[in-house]
């Protein structure tokens, strides 16, 4: 019989973090988007030490953008899944996945905190699966 297991979080201790960031994500929904702000930051930081000068000042330059207007973030999501969305329907001829994508990157277009919330969701019952597996409960 298949085991439900999700990737990536396995263990107690990465199921609790799991639980917990979901929380965090709850009671705070844009503290994603800034910590993704400042890894794009740190990430340029980095570029540029290691002599990567042009994708350094860019990856600064987004992460900035990204601290100042936490949503830009959710929008870009939104837009790359409507342009997979379309990619999906007319040139790889998958028609229901792509009305899928298309449908889920308006969405987000429309509601762009709604992307917070599912990852939110998909950190808790990652969590609570992870725990769950530790215990043996299924």
């Amino acid at each position: 019989m298949p085991g439900l297991s999700l990737p990536v979080i396995n263990g107690l201790v990465i199921g609790i973090i799991a639980v917990i960031a979901g929380i965090i994500i709850f009671a705070f929904p844009h503290i994603i988007n800034y910590i993704i702000g400042i890894l794009m930051i740190a990430t340029g930081a980095v570029w540029i030490a290691g002599g990567g000068f042009l994708p350094g000042i860019v990856s600064i330059v987004i992460g900035i953008v990204v601290l100042v207007f936490p949503h830009i973030l959710n929008y870009l999501v939104g837009i790359y899944l409507v342009l997979l969305g379309v990619w999906l329907i007319f040139a790889s001829g998958s028609l229901i996945f792509g009305i899928i994508t298309l449908a889920a990157g308006i969405v987000v277009m429309v509601f762009p905190d709604i992307l917070n919330y599912v990852f939110g969701i998909y950190l808790l019952i990652a969590g609570f699966v992870a725990i769950g597996h530790y215990y043996g409960w299924f």
